[in-house]
């Protein structure tokens, strides 16, 4: 009997120490009502949708792209593969080599931000690792289905082009940012990012998982 695959929560998570991308709104929670006061508790959250770990749909950067709604829930359950970058900060393609990709895979890369805990806030980082155009170029040219990466922005900030962006995103390959991959081996999973069901949303936050079938067991 197969055990259920264990499962790697890869989520940076949500709280007032949570850096926001500069100029986005910052996270809060503030209570509405208290179970001292009202007999029960109610929050309202204010955020971006580009906080802690959130997928970047077409919509972001490019108009008329598709948004959350265009996408069916199983989009978001994929075969992904874990790449060690090492200490690079500007990830080049030599990042891939090595590693075979099939078509409709999901790709992560785990750098030296998950090691260093550069998003672990409250403040943005001046530096972090980030992919280079030249890799966004390679893989905008094969079928995959999402680019994931160990920091708020999967490019560097200081381009107000933001080609690696719109090169992923020109080729309907999703983006899935603040992730915190510390814990994670290089290798392959199944992914689990699931945004919320906000039909017109350019992005959305998401509690993205991996199960690592090659973890569990049968007997």
């Amino acid at each position: 009997m197969k055990t259920p695959s264990p499962v790697i929560d890869i989520s940076l998570p949500l709280s007032p120490q949570t850096p926001a991308v500069p100029g986005d709104p910052p996270f809060t929670r503030r209570l509405v009502l208290s179970q001292a006061a009202d007999g029960c508790e109610v929050a309202a959250l204010n955020l971006s949708a580009h906080s802690a770990a959130h997928i970047d749909f077409p919509a972001h950067f490019l108009a008329g792209g598709k948004r959350a709604g265009d996408y069916p829930a199983a989009a978001f359950f994929l075969a992904a593969v874990v790449i060690d970058c090492g200490e690079a900060m500007r990830l080049g393609p030599d990042v891939l080599s090595g590693t075979a990709l099939a078509a409709g895979d999901a790709v992560l890369f785990k750098t030296s931000n998950s090691r260093t805990r550069r998003f672990a806030g409250p403040d943005f980082p001046a530096d972090f690792a980030a992919l280079a155009p030249q890799l966004a170029r390679e893989l905008a040219a094969r079928d995959l289905r999402l680019v994931g990466i160990d920091a708020m922005s999967i490019e560097p900030l200081d381009d107000p082009a933001y080609p690696v962006h719109h090169l992923l995103l020109a080729a309907d390959i999703l983006i899935l940012e603040g992730l915190d991959l510390a814990q994670v081996r290089p290798g392959r999973y199944r992914l689990v990012c699931l945004p919320l069901a906000v039909a017109d949303a350019e992005a959305s936050p998401v509690r993205a998982v991996l199960l690592d079938d090659a973890g569990a067991q049968t007997s």
